[in-house]
């Protein structure tokens, strides 16, 4: 009997460090987070216009793109994790943080477009001014800095804009006139 309390009261005291820790750390995790509604869960899709969600992050085709949002002088942040589910997968197109850098990483060499990002976007923040740039329903004026060039795009539907490498993609957006 002695030696059963001898073995069994240690093991017990480790389960019980253990699932102490476990709930530090379940804490940690979610007190950091502001807005739990933001993050996307299992059930959010695993396929988002074409965009897929592994398990690892490819570095096939590796890319990044600025985007800056302007909505009547005021500038939008660009949520961190768009495209991550923590412990479970990671889109091709995907935000690490608010800086606004969107993340191409992809298992193959492809051109994705701002369209898609925007799509991958939805899915995870329903934020009224993504539905109106999917739905074209802004007066949009866009500017592309690529390698020291910059395009000014009036009139251009920004969906098809690609998510070229070092490009920074700024939209300015003003409520279209009735």
């Amino acid at each position: 009997m002695r030696i059963t309390i001898a073995i069994i009261a240690p093991l017990v005291f480790s389960l019980s460090i253990m699932l102490f820790i476990s709930q530090i750390s379940i804490y940690d995790t979610f007190s950091q987070i502001d807005n739990l509604s933001n993050i996307a869960t299992t059930a959010t899709p695993k396929n988002i216009s074409g965009i897929t969600c592994d398990k690892t992050e490819h570095l096939v085709y590796h890319n990044h793109t600025k985007l800056v949002i302007q909505n009547q002088n005021q500038s939008v942040i660009i949520p961190p994790s768009i495209g991550i589910i923590p412990n479970e997968c990671i889109f091709w197109l995907h935000t690490h943080d608010d800086s606004g850098i969107i993340h191409v990483e992809s298992p193959f060499e492809t051109s994705f477009s701002l369209g898609q990002f925007l799509q991958v976007w939805k899915s995870f923040d329903n934020a009224s001014i993504i539905e109106g740039l999917l739905q074209n329903d802004s007066q949009v004026d866009v500017s592309i800095l690529l390698e020291n060039t910059s395009l000014v795009k009036p009139g251009i539907d920004i969906r098809n804009i690609s998510l070229e490498n070092n490009a920074i993609i700024t939209l300015d957006l003003q409520n279209k006139s009735p």
